[in-house]
């Protein structure tokens, strides 16, 4: 049964995993020895993924046996048509397009998913050595007022998109002001929750395992991440592809009570 009393049995165990793992992933940083090849799909694999990925599933295994574990290092396009209703979902190396290129924004995440949703996650930094965790047992109250003024946008370094650029363009035209945040890999969102930035919109292709931990993480401090489709809580275990639609995450319930309705034009152009 996943419950509170599971995730706190485990959480010890769980923190000493993505430590390992990000120590095993720094040590390759280290050395500039990547071990660098594209995969089918031509995004990038390194020894770091690999070595981190063996890391996280010996010591899934070893927490719970009977928990089958989706990462994306040993992923295979048919398991969806048999997924358990719970799995762990792990990133090894969330951000290797930032390890090769040494912006030290990459990270290791490992979520818990049960009947579609995610329901525990833990995000680790190897380079600051910072650890998010959160689920939804929590019983963190957060409601805070947040009036909309100059609003911090956090946005991807990597993929940047004409979608991207129309959105800024957008609130332009709206009249609001604005600041965008670079950051890599699900430190996006993990910035929401650290009250760094407001929203994060995202209208390019992610994969569950690349935000599953951390939208977990923003879920426990109050936060959300929505599909624009339908403005519904993005779930997971979808049988029909591993993709994630496009989606908006918010700091807190405030902001996106706010300011959700005024991105509604602009979204209906998307879907």
């Amino acid at each position: 049964m996943i419950d509170k009393t599971f995730i706190n049995e485990h959480l010890k165990i769980l923190e000493d995993c993505v430590k390992n793992a990000s120590d095993e992933i720094i040590e390759i940083y280290k050395s500039d020895e990547f071990g660098h090849e594209e995969k089918l799909d031509g995004s990038p694999l390194t020894l770091a993924d690999t070595k981190s990925n063996e890391v996280i599933l010996s010591a899934l295994n070893k927490i719970s046996a009977d928990i089958p574990i989706i990462s994306e290092e040993t992923f295979n396009e048919e398991s969806l048509k048999s997924l358990s209703e719970t799995y762990w979902l792990v990133d090894p190396l969330d951000g290797t397009k930032e390890f090769i290129n040494k912006t030290d924004e990459f990270t290791v995440n490992i979520a818990l998913i049960d009947n579609k949703k995610v329901v525990f996650g833990i995000v680790a930094a190897p380079v600051s050595g910072k650890i998010w965790f959160g689920s939804v047992f929590d019983s963190n109250n957060y409601d805070e007022k947040s009036a909309i003024g100059k609003i911090r946008i956090v946005m991807s370094k990597s993929h940047k998109s004409e979608n991207d650029k129309a959105f800024l363009e957008f609130l332009n035209t709206k009249g609001y002001t604005y600041e965008v945040i670079e950051k890599g890999s699900s430190l996006k969102l993990c910035s929401l929750a650290d009250n760094d930035a407001d929203i994060y919109p995202r209208f390019g292709p992610t994969s569950e395992w690349d935000i599953a931990a951390a939208h977990a993480v923003l879920s426990s401090h109050g936060g959300s991440v929505v599909k624009i489709k339908d403005n519904k809580e993005l779930n997971y275990a979808k049988e029909s592809s591993i993709l994630n639609p496009y989606f908006i995450a918010f700091r807190n319930n405030s902001l996106k009570s706010e300011f959700l309705p005024v991105l509604r034009d602009f979204f209906k152009k998307l879907v």
